[in-house]
């Protein structure tokens, strides 16, 4: 599935959820789209394989 995320340079991409643990662990994104709500990095550990991250309707 999709996850909205935001980049260190502040692009926006929709990635496949598998690769977020990496992103966030490696600070490659500063923020992401999971479960209708924008979570800042900053506000988050890395999250749990059993969230489901989906794009808003």
């Amino acid at each position: 599935m999709g996850v909205l995320v935001c980049y260190d340079d502040f692009t926006y991409d929709v990635i496949n959820d598998y690769f977020l643990d990496h992103l966030v662990s490696t600070g490659c994104i500063v923020g992401f789209d999971r479960s209708e709500h924008w979570v800042k990095k900053e506000d988050t550990t890395q999250p749990s394989p059993s969230l489901s991250h989906r794009l808003p309707a």
